[in-house]
Formats: structure tokens, C-alpha cells, sequence
């Protein structure tokens, strides 16, 4: 389900100044990255299309070739330690004396202590519990070409028009673009041709593209995270906003969350991620 094959960034001379800003500050900060030339990296692809100029590649990335498969093995293991899985419309949320209560159309639940975990739809439920959150949707865009994940090894990000390309389970997954477009908005067809386009400029041979979508990255205006309690209610925790990171901060958030409602001490400075923030 993951592989170990590195993650390659390419780019042309007329990206090439930027790319230079990003490669001092990360060798600043003690970044392992290896600088490649157009010939380490048509070793590397040599279905790439000869485009390119450079480009920077991280020999120690890995990616996941199903994140579904992943996740059903986390949620798996669970339900295995005891865990109970409820697929409710949540209508509204209240307390009783301190507790919160989840409500749904039929149902009433009763909780020590809630977490709001939703992702980008997280806002409906905090603005229930009276927090300005300013919540929004970076909005991003996925084609899939089915059965063409053969024609590159690893993740492939050309960082002049921000997008890439990574060999799936599923095909050949082109991802990119940056929208805020909310949750409601209809999808962005242009976008969708961008992608298709771009990937067909990088590499020979791909067919008609067999579906497309897109996906609703939680983000915030400072970029990072709420995690911690909420201002309003000490019983209800947030763990939601991590933009584009979600599969990476999931785990680690989990850990900082569960540590809070146990009154264990985290050795962390939560504040910068505090929903107090946007008061």
C-alpha cells in the first residue's frame, strides 16, 4: 500500500530563480534534497516529456498507492479495540448541565467530552457552538487516467504550474489547483481541462481520463490548524483545518487531542493553534 520511491519536483529555467529561494531555505533547515539535471532526470522518468531543466529529487519520500485501503485498515483496527462507528446526520449540538449532546433527527447522544473532527465541514458545528471560525475550502481538483500509473515511478510535481501526478492503484491520479470555492459551488470544468492538458504536456500517450473530482482541503487564513478546546466549552475539543496535510497531522493530532481530554501534558505550545485566535 505505500512505496518507497521518492518524490520528484521538476521545473523550467523561466522557474528557476524561485526554485532557487526554496532550495537555500530548505538546506537551511537541515532538508535532505538532491539536485538533479535533465539527464538524472530522464534516468529517473524517461517517459517525461524533455520540458524540463531541473528539478529537485527526494530519494527518502514515500506515497501511498491507496490511502482508502489504508484508512479502512485504521478504521478496521478501530472497531477491533472497541471502538463504535454511528453514521448520523448531526442536526445540532447543546449540553446538559455541562455535558455535550448531540442531537440527529431521531436520536439524542450525551457525551463527557465531543470532538469536532469534520474536516471542512467542521464550520457547521462550531458556528452551533457560537465561534467566528473563518473556516473555509481550498478546493482541489483530481483526474484519474485508468491503468496508465506504469508510465512514472514515483510522485511527479512541476512546480512552474503547480500540479502533479502520482501512479495509483486506481491509474495515473492528476492532482492540482487551489480554489475557494466553498462546499456548495458546482466544480469548476476549466480546472478539470487545466489538469488533463497539463498531464498530456508532460507525457505522451494518455487516453481519455475515466473520472474526475474534487476534494475539500479545511483551511484557515494563518495556514494552521485548530486543535485544543473550545473558547466557549471546556468539554468540546477541535481538531480540524489542516489544509492540505490532513494525512500527515491526522495521526499526531489525534495523539495531542486524546492527551488534552486525559489531562496528560503534551510538552507542546498549543496557543498558536487555539480557537481563541479568531476572537
Amino acid at each position: 500500500l505505500v512505496e518507497n520511491n521518492g518524490i520528484l519536483y521538476v521545473w523550467t529555467d523561466q522557474n528557476m530563480k524561485s526554485r532557487e529561494l526554496e532550495i537555500r531555505i530548505r538546506d537551511q533547515l537541515g532538508v535532505k534534497q538532491q539536485l538533479v539535471n535533465k539527464k538524472e532526470i530522464h534516468d529517473l522518468e524517461p517517459n517525461l516529456k524533455p520540458f524540463y531543466h531541473g528539478g529537485v529529487f527526494y530519494d527518502y519520500a514515500r506515497h501511498a498507492r491507496n490511502p482508502r485501503k489504508i484508512l479502512i485498515k485504521l478504521f478496521e483496527n478501530f472497531v477491533n479495540k472497541g471502538g463504535k462507528f454511528l453514521k448520523l446526520n448531526i442536526q445540532d449540538i447543546d449540553f446538559d448541565e455541562e455535558k455535550p449532546v448531540l442531537r440527529t433527527e431521531t436520536q439524542r447522544f450525551i457525551f463527557d467530552k465531543l470532538v469536532v473532527a469534520c474536516g471542512a465541514f467542521s464550520k457547521r458545528l462550531t458556528d452551533k457552538l457560537h465561534e467566528n471560525i473563518p473556516l473555509d475550502t481550498e478546493r482541489g481538483y483530481h483526474v484519474h487516467f485508468k491503468d496508465y500509473d506504469h508510465l512514472i515511478s514515483r510522485p511527479i510535481v512541476y512546480a512552474n504550474r503547480g500540479f502533479g501526478m502520482t501512479p495509483m492503484e486506481q491509474g495515473l491520479r492528476v492532482v492540482g489547483t487551489v480554489e475557494f470555492g466553498g462546499l456548495e459551488n458546482s466544480p469548476s470544468k476549466s480546472r478539470i481541462k487545466n489538469l488533463i492538458l497539463n498531464a498530456k504536456d508532460m507525457l505522451d500517450g494518455l487516453p481519455e481520463h475515466k473520472d474526475e473530482w474534487l476534494g475539500f482541503r479545511p483551511t484557515l487564513p494563518d495556514f494552521l490548524p485548530v486543535l485544543g478546546p473550545s473558547k466557549n466549552y471546556k468539554n468540546v475539543f477541535y481538531s480540524f483545518g489542516h489544509h492540505h496535510l490532513g494525512w500527515t497531522l491526522g495521526a499526531i493530532s489525534g495523539k495531542i487531542i486524546s492527551k488534552m481530554i486525559s489531562g496528560e501534558n503534551t510538552n507542546l505550545d498549543l496557543q498558536p493553534y487555539s480557537s481563541i485566535r479568531f476572537s
